[in-house]
């Protein structure tokens, strides 16, 4: 039968497929919209199928922060390419996805949200539309992770997310305190960059753990002794390197501000304020585990 532009268009609105996918999806149905609809997510199905064990190593970093400012969500959505990371049904599928985990509220529920009904179509689940996308882009799709953070109940503060500018990067940091609502802002906005390119572990140096802390020591002590130094000065050569070289490092609250290298981020939020702390930090880098 034949099938009028009108109709194909109408069908492309609505599930954003392409052209001639909506076409053939409409033949084989003959014209019945549902039927149609129906073809176009089976199809997303066999396709997701198909591509179940190919690597997803490119996608995007994703983030969003509640009206009130106090809970923010990370997502890592990955697919197989950077062109189709760049595409809008991709796109499209991370900001909703997003949503989908604000309103959940809580780590540790993929599930949950794999089976919410989509907000796009109320008649599939999330996983389902997941399923769909994979249909328009030809590729495989992950839900790799996501993460929830959110001001403690009770005390004053901020939740910022900070997206690099190439999407693979992002972060999430949760600053609390008695300073006013901008100033909170702004560090938080600031220590949310420092944390995107210099990737700490730990928030403090009281986070890292001993036994890492004297595998450091005993490393460099060791390189002090080859370059011939006596084992007494070989000691004190080690404890000052693991400080500026591992420490300054892995530990948040030590590093350099990335502006101003004479102060660490300690100091920014001793000068903002003396009850103020990061309650919490997250960072998500695509290809990162």
């Amino acid at each position: 039968m034949s099938i009028s532009p009108q109709l194909i268009k109408e069908l492309r609105d609505e599930t954003g497929a392409g052209f001639m996918d909506c076409k053939t999806a409409l033949e084989q149905a003959g014209g019945d919209m549902d039927k149609a609809r129906l073809i176009l997510r089976e199809k997303g199905a066999i396709i997701a199928s198909k591509r179940a064990s190919k690597e997803v190593n490119q996608g995007v970093i994703a983030g969003i922060v509640s009206e009130d400012g106090r809970t923010g969500a990370l997502i890592d959505l990955r697919c197989e390419t950077d062109f189709v990371a760049r595409n809008e049904a991709f796109q499209s599928l991370a900001h909703e996805l997003l949503q989908h985990v604000l309103a959940v509220g809580e780590e540790g529920k993929m599930d949950t949200i794999l089976q919410r009904p989509s907000f796009s179509d109320s008649s599939v689940t999330v996983e389902k539309q997941i399923e769909i996308t994979i249909g328009k882009t030809g590729e495989r799709i992950a839900f790799q992770r996501y993460a929830v953070a959110r001001v403690p109940d009770g005390e004053n503060g901020v939740v910022d997310v900070y997206i690099h500018h190439n999407k693979l990067v992002g972060v999430m940091v949760v600053l609390t305190g008695s300073a006013e609502r901008e100033t909170l802002q702004n560090l938080a906005h600031e220590i949310a960059i420092q944390i995107a390119w210099s990737t700490p572990e730990y928030l403090s140096k009281d986070e890292i753990p001993a036994e890492v802390l004297q595998q450091e020591l005993e490393i460099e002590k060791q390189r002090a002794i080859n370059e011939g130094k006596p084992e007494h000065v070989a000691e004190n050569i080690a404890r000052g390197r693991v400080n500026k070289n591992f420490i300054q490092k892995v530990a948040l609250l030590e590093q350099p501000f990335y502006k101003d290298e004479s102060k660490t981020i300690g100091d920014l939020l001793k000068a903002a304020g003396s009850d103020l702390k990061i309650a919490r930090f997250v960072r998500m880098e695509v290809g990162a585990a």
